[in-house]
């Protein structure tokens, strides 16, 4: 009978634990969460100006395949993304992606984790990180 209450509670706490972490894009801060997606954002030119970006950018950590696994993986803290991964892909809205990408492993709960990507939003602009995004996201399809 003790061990069926141990197990019964040992179950209880990782579930509960388990519905405590942040799902999806519950994290997105609200100035990210509200923004629209250019009309354009998936367009075939979009798409190839993405391509451009991400292979001048981030084919180092992402590899030229988008399966997080480029010649620099960092050593230490989370790998990099892997964009192939269609269920996760599916899981992030654009706005979450466009947050990741404009503040990169510099915000939380990333830069806890020991994130090395950069904030892009520096060196590209906004039409810029969408058109990459829209790239990212055909790895996934």
């Amino acid at each position: 009978m003790k061990r069926a209450i141990f197990w019964l509670l040992t179950i209880l706490v990782i579930l509960g634990a388990w519905l405590t972490l942040p799902r999806g894009n519950s994290a997105i801060p609200s100035e990210y969460a509200i923004i629209t997606p250019p009309t354009n954002f998936e367009s075939p030119d979009a798409v190839a100006a993405g391509q451009a970006i991400f292979i001048a950018n981030c084919v180092p950590c992402h590899g030229v395949f988008g399966n997080g696994q480029g010649t620099t993986k960092p050593t230490f803290g989370p790998q990099p993304a892997d964009f192939t991964d269609r269920a996760k892909v599916d899981l992030r809205t654009p706005q979450y992606l466009f947050w990741r990408v404009s503040e990169g492993g510099q915000v939380e709960p990333f830069r806890s984790q020991g994130s090395i990507m950069p904030a892009w939003k520096y060196q590209l602009n906004e039409q810029q990180r969408w058109q990459v995004i829209s790239f990212i996201r055909t790895f996934a399809r």
